[in-house]
């Protein structure tokens, strides 16, 4: 699910958003990076982890009719699709591994209907093409902005621009990169966690600000707001 625009949007008072924050101690954390270029009738994206879900639930949301799916779902909870072919839980997070064809709609509602998930799908349609790595990155690795590649069909571009740049004043664009940097300054954590070190770390709100930067065709556009998830 799109915790980015939930986020920038002054919705971050939700799971599946506080969730995405879990991992993070105090410190400076560089965020979701992601680039997008038109090649001739086509749109080029790649970029960090974070959007790879994001481009999952985009694709779903922009086509219909059949799609060939591949990839792991990771979830706090059980999923059922009669696309798993393997589930296994470790440490509390399910992942489980889908593969097969199925109608975009099905797939979209799966998606939708999971919330809290987190998506790492190979799609192919007629119209979108997405590639990602199976697994996120080990914490405190260097960000790695080739997690996924993605080429959809030109018709898309304003889907694109709406999921992805949806505060950016100019839609019509050739290239657009944006990127996020997360300062936690605090760790809020609940009076009855508080000598828990394990349940601390899970229940903890994070306070700091967010910095996102949007460059579309040169025009550059930078904003910081107060966290709190």
């Amino acid at each position: 699910m799109d915790y980015i625009k939930d986020l920038v949007a002054g919705n971050a008072n939700q799971e599946h958003v506080h969730q995405k924050f879990v991992k993070y101690s105090k410190g400076a954390f560089s965020g979701p990076a992601v680039t997008v270029k038109k090649a001739g009738n086509s749109l080029k994206i790649n970029g960090s982890y974070e959007y790879a879900d994001t481009l999952a639930g985009l694709i779903l949301r922009s086509i219909s009719g059949k799609i060939g799916a591949a990839g792991n779902i990771l979830s706090k909870n059980e999923i059922k699709s009669g696309l798993a072919v393997k589930s296994k839980k470790k440490l509390g997070i399910y992942n489980t591994e889908i593969k097969g064809e199925a109608d975009a709609k099905e797939l979209l509602d799966l998606y939708d209907s999971n919330k809290e998930a987190t998506f790492y799908l190979d799609l192919q349609s007629d119209k979108a093409k997405l590639k990602t790595k199976k697994k996120p990155p080990r914490s405190g690795s260097e960000k790695d902005e080739e997690f996924f590649s993605a080429t959809l069909d030109a018709s898309m571009a304003d889907a694109v621009a709406n999921g992805i740049c949806f505060d950016c004043a100019k839609k019509d664009y050739k290239e657009m990169r944006i990127t996020h940097e997360f300062t936690i300054s605090e760790l809020v954590i609940p009076e009855e966690y508080k000598n828990d070190p394990a349940k601390a770390r899970l229940n903890a709100k994070r306070r700091g600000t967010i910095k996102r930067k949007t460059e579309v065709d040169g025009a550059v556009q930078e904003t910081e707001k107060p966290l709190l998830v």
